[in-house]
């Protein structure tokens, strides 16, 4: 990986990382106060909104990767003709369903999604799974961390493992076109 990526990848890891240490506790206790907050109903009680799927329930692919690609794509062309549209690619604060509703709240990103293929949650998951992944075998790779994070899904690191090579090789051809 070269040091421009790397550098990318990594702040894009250390970012999600910190989404992803705070989206569980966040709904786990949103959906545990809206379900004491609900009076009691003499039928069934409907279910509390789930939480987002982690990434690790997301499967990764080439046809995933480049559709998340040509998504990433066009959302840099639909904020490069807007200035007034959310960097789509900053989910810093976020975790993945928060970061897909922005997404899917804003026409133009959303569409600019939709056109290469993928909804935007699929969209927000294999950014999450995809980049954090990327991150975790490069950091083994370069010797900066020993091991991969638990947290990163196996198939993942598998799939990375298999197709790093003609990953890179098009975000590098992504980035210059």
């Amino acid at each position: 990986m070269n040091a421009k990526l790397l550098s990318l990848s990594f702040a894009m890891t250390i970012a999600l990382a910190a989404c992803a240490k705070t989206e569980t506790p966040a709904a786990d206790a949103t959906a545990s106060n809206a379900t004491a907050a609900a009076p009691a109903a003499p039928t069934a009680p409907v279910a509390p909104e789930a939480p987002a799927a982690p990434a690790g329930d997301i499967e990764l692919t080439m046809a995933k990767v480049d559709a998340w690609l040509a998504a990433s794509k066009n959302l840099a062309i639909a904020e490069q003709s807007d200035a007034s549209l959310d960097s789509a690619m900053n989910a810093s604060e976020e975790d993945s369903a928060k970061y897909a509703a922005r997404l899917e709240a804003t026409p133009k990103l959303r569409e600019a999604i939709e056109e290469a293929g993928m909804s935007t949650r699929d969209y927000a998951l294999t950014s999450e799974a995809l980049v954090s992944t990327l991150m975790a075998v490069g950091a083994v790779d370069a010797g900066l961390v020993k091991e991969i994070p638990a947290e990163i899904h196996p198939q993942h690191v598998e799939f990375v493992k298999a197709h790093r090579a003609e990953i890179e090789k098009k975000m590098q051809g992504g980035a210059e076109g």
